[in-house]
């Protein structure tokens, strides 16, 4: 079978903006000379998918016209359906020019591609979340995303180098061509496909088989782009997909293939894109769940199969499986869903995910007639990694660093206000920034930026640590050396911060800027720890809130009792000892003095 008797591409044509082999190392020297962009692992996906033709119709990111078409009615400007932008931000004091050649680089500075500018912009991020999101609420994992991304949009055509063979899951990594290859030598015309973030239990296996008694072949496509901090990681799904896989569904028609996509969390709109790129894949139906691509309650059930009734089947190209939520119903002895079981929901075993983390995390079971027991055991294993109950020699090897470049990894300040979090947060990456890429995500910017809204409760706190830890843990995945510098004052939320780092291989290092009351009423200008001691001032942590101080942190300064520099020459001399950083950037500090 040849790849014309395959489903059309999206567009009509399966874009191919990568720079060929042969002309690969001109290209590159060229542009090397460039100035450079610089990409997040969002936009770095997003290319991945423009340059393979995943993203096809697009050779590039979205100009003016497409981004407010693809907002308003979810078109681009000439009609084809289009549901997501795909947008490349860019720092407003950068300024940049229509006609303009740009290097394309990651957070590490490799040189990824280059893009030639041929519209530059302003966005309105809460418009764009009402529009893509339906909400403006910082809660929302796009939502926040937008919110800490600049302003500024250019857009224009790409071009890409190679891809690497560095790319997680490169043996399943197949781009567009390669999966519609594969397609079409297994003679399969008809074509099911799964999108999934999540691990696949037994109601998921269902409807996956149900797509497969109608199809010629099922392609299991989840998503391994960047998603939320609480998502099992793409590196423990995907060995759940092999192990499922291998035993429970039949060899010759199943493909297991990686979509390199991140996470939008987009619900409705979400669905569309995944629908139409798998087109491009050679998909030709996709199994739309009552809740894809959905977060929280921010959506009504169904709406992500409802959304496909606002287009025509050939618009679209890509029949939705609109499949009703499966369970097993212990009366009626196996897999059903509400359209054909009559028992009420008494008789379903119907687990959350809150109950499958809580039973995997305290090592128990899950019942077999909910997940594959080869399934549960990598999760279980997984979640009791996470907790911290598992001996540091099982702990997840340190993440490799991005291709040309160090390991990042996390550094976090914790300690009352006014103890000097900040100060040293920012004299680290003056005193780095020379040899590393850097950034400090301070407790109270990210409070008036990330967090706007939140109060003082343990739960609120507790929120806005938790995404301080999430954006660190990106930021040190791609290169990035993250300080965090908040006072992050409850013990448990900073254990599973260093459990989740753990987990996703990337080093944890606590300095507990520390400093006596006393002290810090004498430095306070503003008078906040008298008048807390006064007890004029409620929730004041250290005073009448909780402080929990770390039981056994990497490094202790004391602000009270060091200079700035002595203080970093103790925090610089533990990072040098485990390799992440240079000896060098030690030269000229005084020695740190002996701990008290």
């Amino acid at each position: 079978m040849s790849d014309r008797t395959l489903v059309t591409p999206h567009g009509g044509t399966l874009v191919d903006r990568l720079v060929p082999e042969s002309e690969a190392a001109a290209f590159a020297a060229r542009a090397a000379s460039l100035p450079t962009l610089p990409l997040d692992a969002r936009e770095q996906a997003d290319l991945e998918l423009i340059a393979t033709g995943a993203a096809s119709p697009l050779t590039g990111f979205l100009g003016k016209a497409d981004y407010q078409s693809v907002l308003d009615r979810m078109r681009l400007s000439d009609g084809t359906v289009w549901s997501l932008p795909f947008t490349l931000a860019v720092d407003e004091a950068t300024k940049v020019a229509v006609g303009e050649e740009r290097g394309l680089v990651d957070a590490n500075g490799r040189l990824w591609g280059t893009i030639t500018i041929t519209d530059v912009f302003t966005r309105d991020p809460l418009v764009e979340s009402r529009a893509i999101y339906g909400t403006d609420e910082a809660a929302h994992p796009g939502v926040a995303y937008l919110l800490g991304r600049p302003k500024q949009l250019v857009g224009g055509s790409v071009r890409v180098l190679p891809l690497g063979d560095d790319r997680p899951f490169l043996d399943y990594r197949f781009t567009p061509r390669e999966l519609r290859a594969k397609i079409s030598a297994l003679g399969w015309r008809r074509v099911a496909g799964f999108q999934t973030r999540n691990p696949i239990h037994r109601a998921h296996e269902h409807l996956t088989k149900l797509a497969l008694e109608v199809s010629d072949g099922l392609v299991i496509h989840p998503l391994v782009g960047e998603t939320k901090q609480d998502d099992v990681p793409a590196s423990v799904r995907f060995k759940a997909y092999q192990a499922l896989v291998e035993k429970y569904y039949p060899r010759d028609r199943t493909i297991l293939a990686a979509f390199p996509a991140a996470m939008r969390y987009a619900g409705p709109r979400e669905a569309i894109f995944h629908a139409v790129v798998r087109k491009n894949y050679g998909i030709t139906s996709l199994i739309v769940g009552r809740d894809h691509a959905g977060v929280g309650k921010y959506y009504e059930p169904l709406a992500a199969q409802r959304i496909f009734d606002q287009f025509t089947a050939e618009e679209i190209g890509v029949s939705p499986l609109k499949l009703d939520p499966t369970f097993y119903c212990r009366a009626c002895g196996t897999l059903a869903s509400s359209k054909s079981c009559p028992h009420d929901a008494s008789t379903r075993l119907d687990l959350s995910g809150t109950k499958v983390r809580e039973t995997l995390r305290a090592g128990g079971r899950l019942p077999e007639e909910f997940t594959r027991p080869e399934v549960a055991e990598i999760l279980r294993a997984h979640y009791v990694a996470a907790s911290g109950a598992i001996e540091p020699s099982k702990a997840a090897a340190p993440a490799p660093a991005p291709a040309g470049g160090s390991r990042g990894f996390v550094l976090w300040f914790t300690g009352l206000s006014g103890a000097g979090k900040s100060t040293l947060a920012e004299a680290l990456k003056a005193r780095l920034n020379d040899s590393r890429r850097v950034e400090v995500l301070d407790g109270d910017e990210v409070r008036t930026n990330l967090s706007k809204g939140l109060g003082f409760s343990k739960e609120d706190r507790d929120i806005n640590i938790r995404r301080i830890g999430f954006v660190a843990r990106l930021l040190a995945r791609n290169g990035v050396v993250a300080i965090g510098a908040a006072i992050s004052p409850y013990a448990d939320v900073r254990n599973e911060l260093r459990a989740l780092a753990a987990k996703d291989g990337v080093d944890f290092i606590e300095v507990h800027a520390h400093a006596t009351i006393d002290a810090l009423a004498e430095r306070d200008v503003k008078g906040l720890y008298r008048k807390a001691l006064a007890g004029e001032l409620a929730n004041f942590t250290g005073v009448s809130d909780p402080y929990e101080p770390p039981s056994n942190p990497e490094v202790v300064v004391r602000s009270d009792q060091e200079s700035v520099d002595e203080s970093l020459s103790r925090i610089l001399g533990v990072l040098a000892t485990r390799g992440l950083v240079d000896s060098a950037v030690l030269a000229g500090l005084p020695a740190a003095p002996v701990a008290s």
